[in-house]
C-alpha cells in the first residue's frame, strides 16, 4: 500500500531547488533537511539527505534516528494523532518542523517553519517532534556536534483510512485469539517417522468427533455413580467446548487471513505441535511436525484454496513459524492420566496451537 506525498524542499543559497517525493509506505525515501551548527535555512552548511542518512563529506555524519529513517517514519506514524475535527473534514496538509539535535543526543529548539495551513495540524506536528526519543547526533571527524534537522510531518486521509483498516484487522485477529486443535492418538499417518503428510485436518477432525462415544465409554470404564457422571461430563465438554470450538475458530481464522492478505496487509503467526508422552521423544517430534502440516494442508484447501499461494510462498505477505515441540512433559502427579490412549490428559496433550498472530502493513 503506497501513499505518495510530494513537497518542495527549501531553496538553498547555492540556487539548488530540489523537488522530492516522499513515500511513507516504504519510508526509505523520507526526505530530511539538515543544517550544520549555527546555520539556518538558506545558509552555508545545508545538506539534503534522502533515504538513509548520507554523509556530505567523509568526515561528517548527519543526525539520525536509531534504526534510520524507517524507524523515524514508524515513530511518527505511531505517535501522530490526526486532529479530530480536521479528520471529519478530511483535511490534509504537511507541516515542516525544525529541531536541533544536540551533541548529547537530545532534541531542543523545536519550532514550526512551514505551516500545513491548519493550526491543529501544526501544533500536533510540533508535539510529535518534541516527543522524539534521543537520536544519534551528527559527528564531525568522529566528534559529536549540534546540527539542525527539518522534518516534514504529513497528515493524509489515505494514511488514516489505512490505519483504521489495520486497526479493524487487528481487532478481528484478537477476537479469534490463540487456537488449539486436537488429534486422535498417533494421527495423522500412524507408525511413520515422516515430517510431512498429505492429510488435512478437516478429515482428522471429523473422524475424531465420530469417536466421542468411544472416548466416553473408555474413560468411564470401571467407574460408577457420581464419579462416572463427572468423568462423562468432562469428556463431553472436551469434545464440545475444546475440539469442536477449536475447529470452528480455525475456519474463522482461515477466512479472516484470506481477507486480510488479499487486502494488502501482511500477517505472521506461530504454529506449534505437541504429542502425548505415549511414545519416544524422537517419534513424537516427527508426529508433531505431521500435525502442523495437516493443519496447513487444511488452510491451503479451505475457501477455494485462496490461502495456498501465501502458505507456499508464491505470494508474499504471510510468515509462518513452525515449532514442533514433541511430547508434553508432566509433573509426576499427572502421569497416571497420560499413559492411556483414551485418558483425558493424553487427549489434551495431542494438539496444535496457533498463536502470536500479528497483522502489519
Amino acid at each position: 500500500m503506497k501513499r505518495v506525498y510530494n513537497f518542495l524542499t527549501l531553496v538553498l543559497t547555492v540556487a539548488l531547488t530540489c523537488a522530492l517525493s516522499m513515500t511513507y509506505a516504504q519510508c526509505d525515501n523520507n526526505t530530511f533537511i539538515y543544517g550544520q551548527k549555527g546555520s539556518g535555512p538558506g545558509q552555508k552548511g545545508i545538506a539534503v539527505a534522502i533515504g538513509q542518512h548520507e554523509t556530505p563529506t567523509s568526515a561528517l555524519s548527519l543526525p539520525h534516528f536509531k534504526g534510520g529513517n524507517k524507524a523515524m517514519c514508524r515513530y511518527i506514524n505511531k505517535t501522530k494523532v490526526y486532529p479530530v475535527n480536521l479528520k471529519s473534514q478530511r483535511a490534509e496538509g504537511t507541516a515542516i518542523v525544525q529541531a536541533k539535535v544536540l551533541a548529547d543526543s537530545t532534541i531542543s529548539d523545536v519550532e514550526l517553519i512551514t505551516s500545513s495551513g491548519y493550526k491543529e495540524m501544526d501544533d500536533e506536528a510540533v508535539r510529535v517532534v518534541k516527543s522524539f526519543p534521543k537520536m544519534c547526533p551528527a559527528t564531525q571527524s568522529c566528534t559529536p556536534q549540534d546540527m539542525i534537522l527539518q522534518i516534514p510531518i504529513h497528515f493524509s486521509m489515505d494514511e488514516e483510512d489505512a490505519k483504521a483498516k489495520l486497526a479493524e484487522q487487528k481487532k478481528q485477529i484478537r477476537e479469534i485469539g490463540p487456537i488449539t486443535l486436537y488429534f486422535e492418538n498417533d494421527r495423522p499417518d500412524p507408525r511413520t517417522k515422516q515430517d510431512y503428510t498429505s492429510t488435512e485436518y478437516k478429515g482428522l477432525y471429523d473422524a475424531y468427533m465420530g469417536q466421542r462415544s468411544t472416548y466416553i465409554t473408555n474413560c468411564t470404564k470401571g467407574l460408577s455413580g457420581d464419579k462416572k457422571s463427572q468423568v462423562e461430563n468432562e469428556v463431553k465438554t472436551f469434545f464440545d467446548d475444546s475440539i469442536a470450538t477449536g475447529y470452528a475458530r480455525l475456519e474463522k481464522l482461515t477466512k479472516t487471513l484470506t481477507d486480510i492478505l488479499e487486502d494488502g496487509s501482511s500477517v505472521s503467526f506461530n504454529i506449534s505441535g505437541f504429542a502425548s508422552p505415549l511414545s519416544n521423544s524422537d517419534y513424537n517430534m516427527h508426529l508433531s511436525s505431521r500435525r502442523i502440516e495437516s493443519v496447513l494442508n487444511y488452510m491451503k484447501q479451505a475457501n477455494g484454496g485462496k490461502l495456498a499461494p501465501y502458505i507456499t510462498g508464491e505470494k508474499s505477505g504471510l510468515t509462518i513459524y513452525k515449532n514442533p515441540k514433541g511430547e508434553v512433559n508432566h509433573a509426576e502427579a499427572s502421569q497416571a492420566q497420560s499413559v492411556t490412549v483414551y485418558g483425558l490428559q493424553a487427549a489434551k496433550d495431542r494438539r496444535i496451537v496457533i498463536d502470536n498472530l500479528r497483522v502489519n502493513w
